[in-house]
């Protein structure tokens, strides 16, 4: 169980690539959850109203909060590198890298579903590891859809977890 969480701890991502229509478009959609985490018992729920910025080529493109139930979908343009960072000042951030500058505009809708896993801030522990994005996306032109880079994203959920270890050791709580 614990790794199986440890693997939600990292982004609970999951992949969608998928045609929704024949119209050529130069957009594609960044849709998913974001769930609150509680650390120390392993046990999650939806996370309402959660602040999410996206920002294209270095700069900020939007800014939004998820649904009640932590639902969000938004359609980006191709062409250009994002950073989506997840939480606001309720949470600790999370960010995902998106590089869709070699996508050329497609017959079809092309989507990532991407799920992420907040937590409270905790007294003392800094997580800097989440400096950098917890996973990374980009264009697979043989398989024609975005593709995690898998090695980062078990990289940053195993860093991830040894930070969390010795705060349920430890027995610390969030904020």
């Amino acid at each position: 169980m614990i790794r199986s969480i440890t693997l939600a701890f990292a982004c609970s991502l999951a992949l969608a690539a998928g045609a929704r229509t024949d119209q050529i478009t130069d957009l594609f959609v960044i849709e998913g959850r974001v769930l609150e985490l509680d650390v120390v018992n392993n046990m999650d729920k939806p996370a309402s109203k959660v602040q999410v910025i996206i920002y294209q080529d270095n700069e900020i493109y939007v800014a939004f909060f998820t649904q009640a139930n932590g639902y969000y979908e938004f359609h980006l343009p191709l062409g250009h590198e994002y950073e989506i960072q997840f939480g606001g000042d309720a949470y600790v951030n999370k960010r995902a890298y998106i590089d869709a500058r070699e996508v050329k505009p497609r017959a079809g809708q092309t989507e990532i579903a991407l799920d992420m896993g907040l937590f409270k801030p905790i007294e003392n522990v800094p997580f800097e590891i989440l400096k950098e994005p917890i996973v990374r996306f980009a264009w697979d032109t043989e398989y024609g859809h975005f593709l995690p880079d898998l090695d980062h994203a078990g990289d940053m959920a195993r860093e991830l977890e040894k930070t969390l270890r010795k705060v349920r050791k430890t027995g610390t709580t969030g904020n």
